[in-house]
């Protein structure tokens, strides 16, 4: 992974502008409070997929207690590349249903005769097994990448710096 990073430029930030390397991301101050709010922001979206306490969507993972459980260099790798871990449970799924429009989401649940899927905004579709053609495991994260693109570096490191506080009280 260093070598990749020394041969291999990190995703562009706003405005197409160079991301510093993640070494000096990890070196400059980040601000909490700013950070929650850049979590907040709709542009940024992190709030239409996560929780954290009872704001924000249960769909992705919840945030609640994510810095008890990564390092800043890992929720930095989270952000720029969202497929490079994807969380038990969070997998991204195609169902094909006959005569109708392929859906994508996560599995909430699943028995012998029904497969529940939760679409981008938590919201449960219920799919009788009877009525699947088709399914597949998607390789890609449902958290799109480029998400660096809607802020600015310093806004980054608040973001990683509001998460990295997110502990048990």
């Amino acid at each position: 992974k260093a070598e990749a990073a020394k041969v291999l430029p990190l995703p562009p930030g706003r405005n197409d502008q160079p991301l510093p390397p993640v070494s000096q991301l990890l070196a400059m101050k980040g601000d909490p409070a700013n950070g929650a709010r850049v979590f907040a922001r709709p542009e940024v979206g992190c709030a239409k997929c996560h929780r954290v306490h009872d704001q924000g969507v249960d769909f992705g993972p919840a945030l609640t207690e994510i810095g008890a459980k990564l390092g800043k260099d890992a929720l930095y790798e989270a952000i720029l590349d969202p497929s490079a871990g994807i969380s038990l449970g969070f997998e991204a799924w195609e169902v094909e249903r006959r005569n109708d429009e392929p859906v994508y989401g996560i599995i909430a649940s699943e028995t012998a005769e029904e497969l529940v899927l939760k679409d981008v905004q938590a919201i449960p579709l219920r799919i009788q097994k009877s009525d699947l053609v088709t399914r597949r495991q998607m390789k890609t994260s449902i958290m799109p990448a480029g998400l660096q693109m809607t802020m600015s570096p310093q806004e980054l490191v608040d973001l990683v710096e509001y998460l990295a506080t997110l502990t048990k009280k």
